[in-house]
């Protein structure tokens, strides 16, 4: 397969939290075609440069004919239970629709969202994997053998986490609150992706993804009030009492399976090379709290 530059974009996932903003920075440099499976959600979410078509990837005829003509696919996907038992997951059974869908067409390169825990380099350091990894893992090998050329982002947490942690005047968070990541914000990750469409034939398989500065989940939450809403408390539960929860309820035992994990796990720095092809981040999260401050004062 003979590889030039791309110009047309498949973005599988575009109307997710962290999706539309990629998207979005994506459709300044490239013709991006969204394949949602609501147009009515995405027409209300998206820039009106991007191109909205319906599939879904249970149904391999409809994105067979939404990533016609495309030269890429950038794929925004995530699994959220803490079951191995399910008959689909999107980063599976859907990753192997999408690839079964794109064989015969023209692409030219695959760009992923993964996680931290999933990149290979992380393994040694991971004391219990959680579902999601496991079952992100198995897509990705999937997308690996089928021979298209692929990067898996594996970013850290999202500086965009904190914010949706904030309920009835508090600032939130289950379990251990003491150890570090390089918080990312999605603007500085959308940024990256944009420049590794831009060389993706000098792009590697995998690409840790971590912000400029490691700080504890009780620093980011700290400094996150202290820039976003003084006002705000910091509440953190035990995370026995939402495993009991969840023996009760499938979502609460999805969260308390996540913040499991995340609790026992902390950042090792791995981005210096994705720094070098790619940028290093410049928002800290003192910058991204002021600025959503600013949003919503303008609001």
């Amino acid at each position: 397969m003979s590889l030039r530059p791309i110009t047309k974009i498949a973005f599988i996932g575009a109307t997710g939290r962290l999706g539309a903003p990629v998207a979005a920075e994506l459709a300044k440099t490239f013709e991006v075609r969204a394949i949602v499976r609501s147009t009515d959600k995405a027409k209300s979410m998206l820039p009106s440069n991007i191109e909205i078509i319906q599939g879904d990837l249970q149904d391999i005829p409809s994105l067979r004919a939404a990533l016609d003509g495309m030269d890429a696919i950038y794929a925004n996907l995530a699994t959220e239970t803490a079951d191995l038992t399910l008959p689909f997951y999107e980063e599976r059974e859907g990753v192997q629709n999408l690839m079964t869908a794109a064989q015969g067409l023209d692409i030219q390169y695959i760009a992923k969202i993964g996680a931290l825990g999933a990149y290979p380099p992380a393994l040694k350091n991971i004391k219990d994997n959680m579902v999601p990894n496991i079952i992100r893992m198995e897509g990705h090998k999937i997308i690996a053998e089928s021979g298209i050329p692929y990067t898996f982002f594996a970013p850290t947490h999202f500086m965009e986490l904190l914010p949706n942690m904030i309920d009835k005047g508090a600032l939130q968070w289950i379990g251990n609150t003491e150890v570090k990541v390089y918080w990312i914000s999605v603007a500085d990750y959308a940024r990256q992706v944009v420049r590794a469409f831009q060389n993706y034939s000098a792009m590697p398989e995998h690409c840790p993804v971590q912000g400029p500065e490691a700080l504890s989940v009780q620093q980011a939450m700290e400094q996150f009030i202290q820039n976003y809403d003084p006002t705000l408390k910091i509440r953190v539960a035990p995370l026995w009492v939402i495993r009991v929860i969840g023996l009760f309820n499938s979502k609460m035992k999805f969260v308390a399976h996540l913040f499991a994990y995340f609790g026992n796990h902390e950042d090792p720095f791995y981005a210096e090379q994705t720094w070098k092809e790619l940028g290093k981040p410049t928002v800290t999260l003192e910058m991204f709290a002021k600025s959503l401050h600013q949003n919503r004062a303008a609001t």
